[in-house]
């Protein structure tokens, strides 16, 4: 299993996670879901109204759409699943280089009245701007 771009996305996909919180997004985890997949929806849409492709195949192809909650686990899996051993799980995860391609490098908090309108303007592959917060701005 592999991330992958909405246009690079494979199809008859056994299980599609889905982070977007787009209504585009969601289609096409929807169209990329094989037989009996599972959709496993990880935005977060608020209070916005989003609309959903339930028909085309989504009946008939017997999809199942699963909400995620950051929170909490599943009550079936809580008891092997604790506070203690999901927190260890993700910072071995945060261990990975890979994430460092999505973090941008670091800019000062001071500097941010300058340069966030180009970090906002420019469009990459970085997700993640870096802001330092020094404790006392130098005078």
């Amino acid at each position: 299993m592999a991330f992958a771009l909405p246009f690079d996305a494979a199809s008859d996909c056994d299980v599609v996670i889905h982070a977007s919180a787009t209504a585009a997004g969601l289609a096409t985890a929807l169209r990329v879901a094989g037989e009996e997949a599972h959709v496993i929806e990880l935005s977060w849409y608020g209070s916005a109204q989003v609309a959903a492709p339930l028909g085309e195949a989504f009946h008939s192809r017997r999809l199942r759409l699963l909400s995620s909650q950051v929170g909490q686990v599943a009550a079936s899996h809580r008891p092997r699943w604790t506070h203690r051993r999901r927190l260890a799980a993700a910072l071995g995860l945060l261990t990975d280089d890979a994430l460092d391609a999505l973090i941008a490098p670091a800019v000062d908090f001071y500097d941010l009245p300058t340069l966030l309108p180009k970090i906002l303007a420019t469009p990459g592959d970085v997700l993640c701007p870096l802001i330092r917060y020094p404790s006392a701005k130098a005078s």
